[in-house]
This record gives C-alpha cells, structure tokens and sequence, in this order.
C-alpha cells in the first residue's frame, strides 16, 4: 500500500504546550505528503488516547503512525501496541529534544517541533514492516537473596506454579529480619519470619541454594545461564527472568562516642535488648539522637525507617519503665504514612523531643557520666543533659556487593549505591535491561509492608 500516515501530536499536560504551540503544529503537517490524518490531544499515552488512535487506524486505514510526544526510552513501546505492525510507528521527541531546552524560546520551539515532526514523517515514509520469531523460552525464576523480600518474591513465583532459584550467600533464609523481633504494627515479628522459612523450605517449586553466590550471568531475557559457587564448586542455573533481592546493611558512625562509650549504642542494638530484656530503664536518662552519621555529605539520603524506630524503642521503653525520662534529638521527625499516630502516643507517653540544626548537631561528652550538650532553635540557652544511655539512629546503607553485582548484570546504582528502576512510575521494579527485576532494600531504605508490597 501506498503511506497512508496519521499525526498525533501530544500536549503532555503542559510539559510540551507551555512552550510549543501544538496546535500550530499540527496545522502545519495537516496538509503534507501522505499524511491523512493530524490531531492533536492533551495526553497520548493515557488509555482513551491510544483506544482513539486504535479506532483512527482502523476509520481511517492508516498504516503509518507518527507521534510527537516524549522519549521513546519510556513510551515507544505503549505507541507499538496501537493496532499495526509496531515498526510502522515512529516517534519525534518534541519534550525533551524541544519544549524543555527552549522553554524560554517558545517561537523557536514550535518552529523546531514542525520540523521534528516533519522528520519523523520522512522517515515513517520509508518504513517497512518487520515481523518477530517465536523462541522458546525457560520458565524458571531465579531470585538473588533470602531475606524479606526474595522469600516473598520467590514464593510468589512458585505459588503461580514456576520453578524458583532462591540464592542467599549465608547459611540461613531471613536476612535482617532476624534481627528484628517486633514493629510498630507487628508484635511477634520473629513468628512471621519463622512461617515464611517454612513455606519457603517446604515449598516443592523452590529450589533452595544456602552459602552460595552467583559469579556470573550469560545469555537473555527467557534465556539466562546463571553461574552459582557453592564450596568452591561452580554450577550453572538456567532461568528465564532474574529478581535481585540483596538487600542493604545496618549503617554505622563514630560518631557521638559511638563504639567509644559502652553507653551509647544503636537503635537496632537496643530493640535487641529490650526483647532479651537486658535494657535497664529504671529512673534513667535516655537520649536518641536521630540522623547520626546520616543525611550529610557521605550518607546524603534519610532512611526512612530511623524516626518509627525510635518512637517504638521509646514506647517499649515507656511501657517497661514509665519512670525513664527519653529525649529524642532530631533535625526532622518524619513516621510515615499512619506511623504518625505512634508519635502522637509517644508525646502524650512524655517522650521530649528537642529539635537540633544540621550546623550544630549534639555534642556527648563522656567524664563522669555521659553529658550530651545540644542547641536547639527552639530554645534560647544551650541544654545539657545528664544521660546513662544514649541511643543513635544510624540507618541503612547499601550493599557493598553491590558494584560487583551491577557489573555482573549490567545495571544501574545511583550516587549512594542503591539499585535504579528503569522508570519509577512506568517501570518500577524492572531494570533497563530486559527480564531483570528488585525489590527490597536494595532498591532503597523502606519498612518491611513496603518490601513485601514491592
């Protein structure tokens, strides 16, 4: 057939429209070569839009698509599903390429948008169809890490009647679930870790392989060749899609005579003995300084878990000991989502909390007994505090076999570390690269609901 084009020219809200003039546009191409049809609408990539480019496909027998719109990297492959063979499709990036860099030029935007999409015209023009092969394709998951998340992720799996690779590189399934005995919505913790191992050691899709790491990858989506290392042997494990479930680790600092006083410790480190109930509260000074080592220029990101912590030691607190007086010291107090209401329990349990400012955080000092001095805008004199035990929240960092298992797999870390999405809202637990998935913690700090969920 002879081309028989439609133009679709997108608003994208007014990411494109505030500097280009779409309709112009639009006008502009209207009457050009082989083009049969050109309209313009607020958002192409929304559902009603690509069912009205489906029905002008088929009312107007187009069998060449031009969208102007946004990056191909994110939303070509919404464009090839519109009802002709997806080759016959063709994209002109007038947002990126030209509403953002000359949002202050909006004539010249519009006049370059015109010719982009002119461009991608010509070239719709000499498009030819292309047609797929079927390969066949394994159907086994591998999952990289057994805490938390790759225990639900590799349950899910099997549960939907698909073989699972588990992998974690210790001796035992839970990762830092383990180490934690309740939260502030879950009172027994370690009961529902205990029925997630025994699912996932029972289950008969999931092969389980403890002490061993991967050391390599091969091949392709439906089509991956995975190296494993187990007490120095190697075996392969084909699968056809990989999620990447490693986890981060505990956050440490030196800061405020961390590791220098036997009195200061973690959060984590005091969850732990207030389940073993090795923590004396009785009539003492408790401090909780929020952000130690954290939210500065080396650990730039908040951990989001650190404030819920502290209110939940410090209601255990209150609950065992009311006599205990607990100050919390923090730059900003954020519980998350409906969390709030366990600070508000806290405040009304006579929890203090004395707010600091990043450029003059607390001093502990330790002579005869630990004084933290702190500066609070709040107040117009210094304060200090006699305290018998004085509590950091330290956070979360990422793996440090995170580098090796990006390079491995060839995908991305941000600045600090953690693994990226290939989108956060298109594509939010998919890697760029194709039958790559992650959850968890590896991904970024978040509450174990969220990890699950993800």
């Amino acid at each position: 057939e002879l081309p028989r084009i439609g133009v679709f020219v997108c608003h994208c809200g007014t990411n494109i429209a505030s500097t280009v003039d779409v309709a112009k546009v639009t006008q502009a191409v209207e009457n050009d070569a082989d083009v049969v049809l050109a309209t313009h609408t607020m958002y192409a990539c929304a559902d009603a839009s690509l069912a009205e480019v489906k029905k002008a496909i088929a009312y107007h027998r187009l069998n060449r698509i031009v969208v102007a719109s946004c990056t191909p990297r994110t939303h070509e492959p919404l464009f090839r599903e519109a009802g002709i063979n997806p080759y016959l499709f063709e994209l002109a990036n007038i947002r990126d390429q030209c509403s953002w860099v000359h949002s202050a030029e909006p004539l010249a935007a519009t006049g370059k948008a015109i010719e982009l999409v002119r461009m991608a015209i010509a070239k719709a023009r000499q498009l030819k169809p292309l047609t797929g092969e079927i390969l066949a394709i394994n159907q086994d998951g591998l999952v990289i890490g057994g805490g938390l998340s790759g225990m639900t992720a590799a349950l899910s799996l099997a549960d939907q009647g698909f073989t699972v690779h588990l992998v974690e590189r210790t001796g035992a399934l839970g990762g830092h679930l383990r180490d934690i005995r309740t939260t502030l919505e879950q009172d027994d913790a370690a009961a529902v870790l205990d029925d997630l191992v025994k699912q996932v050691q029972g289950h008969p899709k999931i092969h389980l392989h403890l002490e061993t790491e991967m050391t390599g990858v091969n091949g392709h989506v439906g089509k991956f060749r995975v190296d494993l290392k187990k007490n120095g042997k190697t075996v392969e494990a084909p699968c056809g899609a990989i999620i990447l479930a490693t986890g981060a680790e505990p956050a440490d600092t030196h800061e405020f005579l961390h590791h220098a006083s036997e009195a200061v410790i973690t959060q984590k480190e005091l969850a732990g003995r207030l389940y073993n109930q090795t923590f004396e509260g009785a009539g003492k000074n408790i401090v909780m300084i929020q952000c130690a080592g954290s939210r500065n220029s080396e650990h730039p990101f908040c951990s989001r878990v650190c404030c819920a912590m502290a209110v939940q030691n410090a209601l255990a607190i209150k609950k065992d000991f009311p006599d205990a007086a607990i100050y919390v010291l923090y730059r900003d107090i954020r519980t998350y989502g409906f969390r709030e209401k366990y600070y508000k329990q806290a405040r009304k349990a006579g929890v203090v909390f004395i707010r600091y400012d990043e450029t003059k955080p607390p001093v502990v000092t330790d002579g005869n007994g630990l004084m933290v001095t702190v500066n609070s805008p709040d107040f117009p004199e210094t304060i200090e505090i006699e305290a018998d035990s004085v509590i950091l929240s330290t956070g979360i960092q990422p793996s440090g076999d995170n580098r090796r298992m990006a390079d491995m797999l060839k995908v991305p870390v941000n600045a600090s570390g953690f693994f990226v999405e290939a989108h956060v809202k298109l594509r939010p637990v998919d890697f760029a690269s194709e039958g790559i998935f992650l959850c968890g913690l590896a991904h970024s700090p978040k509450f174990a609901d969220e990890n699950i969920s993800q």
